[in-house]
């Protein structure tokens, strides 16, 4: 059996909870990180199955002297880059990585934004069985 890892980005807020999955393109919600979890891993084995998986990590970015996880996926739309900041809920996209991140720190620049708005970002790495819904969390992080 063959096995993907997956990202899951998890943002809540004091409502409920999102699950995105950068990879396939798709996120849904929950009360919680556990419910938006599973609601999440419904979504994986059909999409799966779609020719094109897009490309995702996280990098570290130093922000006015401190250091927040980047999603960087890649962007089919502009055939380039995106750089989504969690703790900020923003980003920016350009032709590379480079781009990306400079693009999204211009735009928490000119918000004037001197502190992370969010604090409860997360995320973690899913192994999950290709040929079914059985998954392993592997790794999980605070943003």
């Amino acid at each position: 059996m063959k096995k993907i890892n997956l990202l899951f980005l998890y943002e809540q807020n004091k409502e409920n909870c999102s699950c995105y999955i950068p990879t396939i393109r798709q996120y849904t919600m929950g009360c919680d990180i556990e419910d938006a979890k599973v609601n999440a891993l419904e979504l994986v084995p059909t999409n799966l199955e779609e020719p094109n998986l897009y490309e995702a990590h996280f990098e570290r970015m130093d922000i006015a002297g401190k250091q927040y996880d980047a999603l960087i996926e890649s962007s089919e739309e502009n055939d380039g880059v995106i750089c989504y900041l969690p703790n900020f809920r923003l980003g920016g996209s350009g032709r590379d990585v480079k781009e990306a991140k400079g693009n999204a720190l211009k735009i928490i620049e000119l918000q004037n934004i001197q502190k992370p708005l969010y604090k409860d970002a997360t995320f973690e790495i899913v192994a999950v069985d290709s040929c079914s819904s059985a998954v392993d969390p592997i790794i999980s992080y605070n943003a």
